[in-house]
């Protein structure tokens, strides 16, 4: 009976040997999946007939914890080894591989490579090589810290869906020729950039648009486009100033967003609202977003022109449910309660008719910025008849909290409530 017990556990394990090495391939391709491309070549030594089973998997990703040898070296022996297309290419560098992704572009544009995630940590910015716009199977491209160089020849990505461009730089083309050069792009991501003149974003198919950057002027055609998040950032008052002169005879408002026809989301960040600000503010919005649901925006209670063009946007969405006002002071006078809602006496029936949602945010500690969120808060009680909830987010003052709860309200379901923050509302 000694013997026996032997040759059982060499039958179990006979048994499990045949049950890894005959797992079917999509179950493999699943396990590679998870698994980091050092394990996936590791599990060669399994059995035979997992020997080879990696060198096929449609994505490879390699993210640099090592010296940038050892993760030159394994990416050119993979790349070496693999057969098959490679579908999905993933790298997160340290520092710049700029000798070896020559060899690697051409390695992808050889091999249908569909998805392209490239993403530098350091301070010296990773160049690639024209041989990436060889690459004409892409659907999705996302770059932080790149140079990236066009060739002439470049004719556009025919079937590219998705590009996020994170502190990248151009070379040989501009954002709006890149842009209009992939006829089926829905989804634009473009974060701290610098644009010199009008960027121009002319793109039929876009759904989604995310603008983080510096420019001069922007046009936007984008018929089908459903969420804008819109941001523009100046750190120098000469830049301000050479933005300042664009604004002509008609609003930037009506000029820039009136082609939004199915807007349903819209993000104004920083000085945007300057931008919008731009030119005379209609008094009756000439153009109507009937679609626009949610709206974020920055509101500086000191300056006239951003307060009116904030409320132009609100004019401009009757069919408004959420909204999320970022109360800001730089100085000045008090504009809010005297010059601006004295105007809006005659479109408080129609104006957050549909209105069920507002956050204040409250990031400064100012006397006269309690006055403002007082005031639109009134405002926005009195006007809004479907109102639920109505947030104020970072504030402390029980005083004012008070007064907010005594205020009337048209809408006998509003609750005001006292939040620590907001991020999960509106932003996707």
């Amino acid at each position: 009976m000694g013997g026996l017990e032997p040759r059982q556990s060499r039958v179990k394990h006979n048994l499990h040997g045949d049950y890894i090495s005959d797992l079917p391939d999509d179950l493999k391709q699943e396990i590679f999946l998870k698994l980091p491309i050092k394990d996936v070549v590791r599990t060669s030594i399994l059995s035979s007939k997992w020997k080879d089973s990696w060198t096929s998997i449609p994505t490879l990703a390699f993210a640099q914890k090592s010296t940038d040898s050892k993760l030159i070296k394994l990416v050119d022996n993979v790349l070496m080894v693999h057969c098959g297309p490679i579908l999905n290419f993933k790298l997160f560098l340290k520092h710049p591989c700029n000798e070896a992704m020559g060899r690697w572009m051409l390695i992808l544009s050889r091999n249908g490579v569909r998805s392209f995630d490239l993403r530098c940590s350091g301070d010296e910015k990773c160049k690639i090589p024209s041989r990436f716009f060889s690459c004409v199977a892409l659907e999705w491209v996302l770059m932080s810290c790149c140079i990236i160089n066009a060739p002439r020849t470049f004719q556009g990505f025919k079937l590219l869906r998705m590009i996020g461009l994170e502190n990248c730089n151009l070379i040989g083309i501009s954002i709006g020729n890149l842009v209009s050069c992939c006829p089926l792009l829905e989804k634009l991501g473009l974060h701290k950039f610098i644009h010199q003149g009008c960027l121009h974003i002319l793109a039929p198919n876009l759904i989604q648009l995310y603008l983080y950057g510096e420019f001069h002027d922007i046009c936007i055609e984008t018929p089908k486009l459903t969420f804008g998040s819109i941001g523009l950032y100046s750190r120098n008052r000469d830049y301000k100033k050479s933005i300042a002169k664009k604004a002509g005879k008609e609003s930037n408002i009506t000029r820039v967003l009136g082609y939004l026809h199915n807007i349903q989301k819209l993000h104004v960040i920083e000085d945007f609202i300057d931008y919008l600000a731009m030119g005379p503010i209609p008094e009756n919005p000439p153009t109507i977003f009937y679609e626009l649901t949610e709206i974020d925006v920055p509101l500086c209670c000191s300056v006239q022109d951003k307060i009116a063009a904030a409320f132009c946007l609100f004019k401009s969405a009757p069919n408004l449910k959420k909204l999320r006002i970022e109360f800001l002071y730089y100085g000045g006078e008090d504009q809010l309660p005297a010059q601006i809602l004295s105007k809006l006496k005659a479109t408080e029936g129609c104006l957050f008719k549909c209105l069920e949602i507002v956050n204040i945010v409250h990031v400064q500690n100012n006397v006269l910025l309690a006055k403002w969120m007082l005031e639109f808060a009134k405002l926005v009680l009195n006007t809004a008849p479907v109102l639920q909830k109505l947030n104020i987010l970072n504030f402390e003052d029980a005083t004012l909290f008070t007064k907010l709860e005594c205020l009337p309200k048209l809408s006998k379901k509003a609750e005001i409530a006292s939040v620590k923050n907001d991020k999960d509302w509106l932003i996707m």
